[in-house]
């Protein structure tokens, strides 16, 4: 986060829910279930080096999904489809296909670098939003079969909610999104990355100071009590 060049969160200050226009119930900062920012809420807005669709698993709750933020900071570029309402890949133009790349450490992945030395630009990256533990079922989704598989270097993740058994090299879904599209960016479009599209980590960050002041409350009135 320190090295983030992240939008102000001053902003938010002093924010308090109101009724969401679509579905009427009460939001802060955004509508996770509309995937809409609130009326009046300052959000940043990005430009992505690619396009990005998001296949959600349904079992995956939209007030904890972290994949949706893309939506909220870049919603001209990002599609988000609920399993199994999942867009037919296997239907797009050849060369549009070809330039799909899913997000996924399968044994036939290959790195970005390698997709575009080989195959050519990506026009579009897909992520499957779900745990590790329903990644399984996921990646068999037929729609999706036949796709270039891809794989992210190493990165540590900065999530506050770790799965059980399960490594800090396993990221969140956002931070697997801005991972690919800076790697993109950088290895395959060879350009210069200079904190483009850092505020996709916006609620993400967000979220994390939220949990992070609790917990400090937390361990203070622990202090206090002892």
């Amino acid at each position: 986060m320190d090295v983030c060049k992240l939008s102000s969160y001053e902003p938010l200050d002093g924010l308090k829910k109101a009724p969401c226009s679509g579905c009427k119930q009460n939001r802060m900062f955004y509508c996770y279930d509309c995937r809409v920012p609130m009326p009046g809420v300052f959000t940043p807005q990005v430009e992505l080096p690619c396009a990005v669709d998001i296949i959600k698993h349904p079992m995956e709750k939209n007030s904890k999904s972290s994949a949706l933020h893309c939506k909220i900071v870049a919603p001209n570029q990002t599609r988000v489809f609920d399993h199994p309402n999942v867009h037919d890949y296997r239907k797009d133009p050849p060369e549009e296909r070809k330039a799909t790349a899913l997000i996924f450490p399968s044994k036939d992945a290959i790195s970005i670098e390698e997709f575009v030395k080989s195959i050519g630009l990506i026009k579009r990256i897909i992520v499957l939003d779900c745990t590790w533990f329903q990644v399984g079922v996921m990646q068999r989704t037929p729609e999706i079969q036949g796709l270039q598989h891809v794989m992210l270097r190493e990165y540590r993740t900065a999530f506050w909610r770790p799965q059980h058994n399960v490594q800090d090299t396993h990221l969140a879904t956002i931070e697997a999104i801005y991972y690919a599209l800076r790697e993109y960016q950088e290895l395959g479009l060879l350009r210069k990355y200079e904190g483009d599209f850092d505020d996709l980590l916006y609620w993400f960050f967000h979220t994390k100071r939220c949990v992070d002041d609790k917990q400090k409350e937390y361990q203070s009135k622990l202090s206090e009590k002892a």
